[in-house]
């Protein structure tokens, strides 16, 4: 059975990070690693964004994603995860995918695409 951990400021730290990416608020940017994504803050800290918990015994990834709070001396000052009350595994995913939208400039090149589909469908008329 997982443990459920009380952290009223992660909870409140990453409610916002849900609301700001959604709103597409947050600088979010890709990195070398595959689906990683980070936002610097303040200048001074940075939000990393991976799509699991952990990695198995094979190096595997598993679990949901999981967003790390650092500061300027890589110093880990929060960890937010499925395991805190009152964070989803589903709220974490929804981050995942605004913050790959953002970080990839998704909307625009979706927009891009749905014009042109649009465009084909009023030429055939």
């Amino acid at each position: 059975m997982r443990q459920i951990m009380d952290d009223p400021k992660a909870l409140a730290l990453f409610q916002e990070i849900l609301r700001k990416t959604i709103a597409k608020k947050l600088p979010w940017q890709p990195t070398a690693e595959d689906d990683k994504f980070v936002a610097p803050m303040l200048g001074k800290y940075m939000l990393t964004l991976l799509p699991y918990t952990s990695r198995d015994s094979w190096g595997a990834p598993e679990g949901p994603p999981t967003i790390t709070l650092t500061d300027a001396n890589n110093n880990n000052l929060a960890e937010i995860h499925s395991g805190i009350e009152g964070v989803s595994a589903q709220d974490l995913r929804t981050v995942l995918v605004f913050a790959r939208r953002i970080a990839f400039n998704a909307d625009e090149k979706i927009d891009e695409l749905l014009q042109e589909l649009q465009r084909e469908d009023e030429q055939r008329r």
